[in-house]
């Protein structure tokens, strides 16, 4: 585990302050969350095999090596995020239609019972900036504080000591939280994720049908909205539907990834600039 002091080394040098700032760029998050996400991965990953005298020669050198581990550790943020909301989109709406990966569990809160998707609790976990927050949190509403110290191995006084942190990150970060249960935003990056697929598949020369096969709720809304003409056609049969109403479904697909990507281009900046005030 990184010291404090060579943590404070690492984040004062010019290559950590300039890749905190593409992630906060890339991310559409403050300065603040994505200096956190860069340090855990560096602690976690990157740096996890080194011992502290040897981090502190790499900063007493200024190795090269060093600025290499904190570029590319920048750049696996950045891309467990974007592979993150891809899985995300796509498994909470294929799960919708065909039920499949999103297992319903029951949260240990009290007396009562509460009923949340697989998806659900790890989209929320993972919220935490670490990993042992993230399986803290992870066990103790899966299982209660019983069970979360025995497998966490925790006394009395260090699982109050978590779960206070846990409570008082939550209360730093509301809007991060509030953001992740956002229906309206999950809806448009699924369409975003889908129809960015599917143009995928047509540029490949791929099978549109299978798409269509995968969304089957997506292309009757698409449809709804459309000019086609002769709808159980497109979704029975793509390739025997007439050009002109090929065409005008293609359309209205093109229209709807737009304003897809507008409305999720809005709410990025809305979240920047919550993230900016929470940093000030």
């Amino acid at each position: 585990m990184i010291n404090e002091d060579n943590l404070n080394r690492i984040i004062n040098t010019r290559g950590f302050r300039t890749n905190t700032h593409n992630i906060a760029n890339r991310l559409v998050i403050s300065d603040a969350d994505a200096r956190e996400l860069l340090c855990t991965e560096l602690a976690e990953h990157r740096l996890a095999k080194y011992s502290n005298d040897e981090i502190a020669s790499l900063l007493d050198n200024k190795d090269p090596n060093l600025l290499w581990k904190v570029t590319y550790a920048a750049r696996d943020v950045v891309s467990k995020h974007f592979r993150a909301l891809g899985k995300r989109a796509e498994h909470e709406y294929r799960g919708e239609l065909i039920g499949i990966e999103t297992g319903v569990i029951k949260l240990a809160d009290g007396n009562k019972v509460e009923d949340i998707s697989e998806y659900q609790l790890a989209r929320t976990t993972q919220q935490f900036a670490t990993q042992s927050s993230r399986l803290f949190c992870d066990l103790l509403l899966r299982f209660g504080k019983t069970e979360t110290m025995a497998q966490m191995r925790l006394t009395n006084k260090q699982f109050n000591r978590k779960l206070r942190n846990c409570l008082s990150y939550i209360s730093k970060h509301r809007s991060k939280f509030d953001l992740v249960t956002d229906k309206t935003r999950d809806r448009q990056l699924y369409i975003l994720n889908s129809l960015n697929q599917l143009f995928s598949t047509i540029d490949q020369r791929g099978d549109i049908q299978s798409w269509i096969d995968s969304h089957v709720k997506l292309v009757n809304e698409l449809l709804a909205d459309s000019d086609v003409r002769y709808q159980g056609t497109i979704i029975r049969a793509f390739n025997q539907a007439s050009k002109a109403d090929q065409y005008a479904f293609i359309r209205e697909c093109i229209s709807q990834q737009t304003k897809a990507q507008q409305w999720l281009d809005q709410s990025n900046e809305a979240i920047k600039q919550v993230g900016e005030a929470q940093s000030n």
